[in-house]
């Protein structure tokens, strides 16, 4: 069954065709990669299935959808969250903070909802607090829940951002270049932790 569908895909900026008629068929629960030398186009690719750039021609399905024109924020809410090839966390939040501000898309709670401190409304929090505990925990970062996300060594960074893209509950996440950094022991960690996500959490994995 395919999850995402890319249709005569193409990307132009002036006379640079970075992106020049992809066709692919991503099957629902996979690990897929998309192989190229730096400069290929990788991460143009990745910005349009994202909501990031319109493409110039063709076309992106999800669950049998057109996403071409919808905002990267309404293409999170309907199950595509990525990673970047360099690393995009809050520096000066915690580690607890950082997997919250995944959360956002699935909470009801407004900003005055959460000002107003409603009882309701702390439930909900107190529940999205325990959820990043488990992804924490998933990820094996829950003993650095407290610590600055600047502080923490590159390999547990990324391993970071993975735990912040997995708290908006996404069908299909895009890896981009997440091992680009990375000592031998953080990249076999990495390798690991995808697969478990792959196969435990049934999301289709793009790399």
């Amino acid at each position: 069954m395919t999850i995402l569908s890319i249709k005569n895909l193409v990307k132009r900026f002036g006379g640079l065709v970075a992106v020049n008629g992809v066709n692919y068929d991503f099957p629902k629960g996979s690990i897929s990669a998309v192989i190229g030398p730096n400069g290929a186009g990788k991460t143009t690719f990745f910005n349009m299935i994202t909501g990031i750039y319109t493409p110039d021609e063709g076309e992106i399905v999800l669950d049998g959808k057109s996403i071409v024109n919808v905002k990267p924020d309404k293409i999170t809410e309907k199950g595509i969250c990525r990673t970047f090839q360099n690393i995009r966390l809050f520096g000066s939040m915690t580690v607890l903070e950082n997997v919250m501000v995944g959360m956002h898309i699935q909470l009801k709670a407004g900003v005055v909802g959460i000002l107003l401190n409603l009882p309701n409304i702390r439930h909900e929090e107190e529940l999205a607090i325990q959820e990043a505990y488990r992804l924490l925990e998933y990820v094996g970062l829950e003993s650095l829940l407290n610590e600055q996300a600047s502080s923490l060594p590159y390999g547990a960074q990324r391993r970071l951002e993975i735990a912040r893209a997995l708290a908006a509950k996404p069908k299909v996440l895009l890896l981009d270049e997440p091992a680009a950094g990375m000592n031998p022991r953080e990249t076999v960690e990495l390798t690991e932790l995808i697969k478990r996500i792959q196969q435990e959490l049934d999301i289709t994995i793009i790399l």
